[in-house]
């Protein structure tokens, strides 16, 4: 969806693009949400319309929009343009003909993406997206009019995900080359990011072992886990990222102790994590509910500014916490 915004709405969206992302300038800010200067300056100062998926939470109430389009509106209202131009000036047999030569240059594309691709296991972005994928993800083949379709996608909650999902569409368009859409449910409050892609559904089933359709008896691969803690810790980060939280308790005596969990229904994987956080000097517990959910959980500022530090997050709901702990840290010191 685009949005028509007022010009005041504008110039609100930017100076909070700007302030959330660290940019003193929309030239920073062009780099970072790897978007052309030109573009971003046509979106704040030009009368265009403005990708929703840009527009932060945070501050939707604060802006005003006067319209909103479908995403390929401005294509589909120039396509109609041409052709009544083209039909006038040459008539039904041109545009036949363009019709045709466009069909096949839609197949050779088609081939051109289709071609044997291979996953670095030791790529952190890709390592991530695994983790993300073996937390909320799934892959499935679906038949849609007479035709099979290879759908890799990934949920969350519209409200406190969209962020990191705008985050993760850029990184499978750098890691992939493909165009991932966002689809959201406003009934359930769910939002997913779905694309297509044949190989790559092929090659993290096969290589490794990820189920196609119903996640069940799930684990991290063997020659993921045996890279070690330096290449799992991208990995431990998207499962926490997609089923995880940072959230804070409250003591006896009424102040906020900072907490993580991870709860996933998977028990090999999660015994896996366990494991792995132990041998690094985490003291995380792990509570076997038989019949439910795992639970990994971390107490206390020391154990969670230690996560930031080695691990981490990218997802935005998280990192707000992971910054409330830091708080609490310079206030005690002081």
């Amino acid at each position: 969806m685009r949005l028509l915004l007022s010009k005041d709405s504008r110039k609100k969206l930017f100076d909070h693009l700007q302030k959330i992302n660290n940019c003193n300038s929309l030239e920073v800010l062009s780099r970072k949400l790897k978007i052309p200067l030109k573009t971003i300056g046509n979106w704040k100062y030009g009368h265009g319309y403005i990708p929703e998926v840009i527009l932060p939470i945070a501050i939707e109430n604060k802006i005003e929009i006067l319209d909103k389009q479908e995403d390929n509106w401005g294509n589909i209202k120039g396509g109609k343009k041409t052709y009544q131009i083209i039909l006038k000036k040459y008539g039904q047999g041109e545009i036949d003909k363009r019709r045709s030569r466009g069909g096949m240059n839609s197949i050779r594309k088609i081939r051109v993406q289709q071609k044997p691709i291979s996953i670095d296991i030791t790529n952190p972005l890709f390592l991530e997206f695994y983790g993300i994928l073996l937390g909320d993800g799934w892959m499935s083949k679906l038949a849609y009019r007479g035709k099979i379709i290879n759908l890799i996608g990934i949920s969350g909650n519209a409200k406190k995900d969209r962020e990191f999902f705008i985050y993760l569409k850029k990184n499978i368009k750098e890691l992939f080359n493909r165009n991932a859409y966002l689809k959201y449910r406003p009934k359930c409050t769910s939002i997913e990011l779905n694309f297509t892609h044949k190989e790559l559904l092929k090659k993290i089933h096969e290589e490794l072992n990820f189920p196609i359709g119903q996640k069940i008896d799930l684990k991290i691969h063997d020659n993921v886990y045996n890279l070690g803690y330096e290449k799992m810790k991208y990995v431990i980060r998207g499962i926490l990222d997609t089923d995880g939280c940072v959230y804070f308790d409250k003591t006896p005596v009424g102040k906020p102790y900072p907490c993580l969990n991870i709860t996933m229904k998977a028990p090999k994987l999660m015994n896996q994590v366990f494991n792995m956080l132990i041998s690094q000097g985490f003291k995380a517990m792990l509570q076997d509910r038989k019949g439910h959910a795992m639970q990994i959980i971390l107490k206390g500022r020391k154990q969670l500014n230690k996560w930031m530090k080695e691990i981490g997050s990218s997802n935005f709901r998280n990192l707000s916490k992971f910054a409330l702990v830091a708080q609490l840290d310079s206030a005690k010191a002081s």
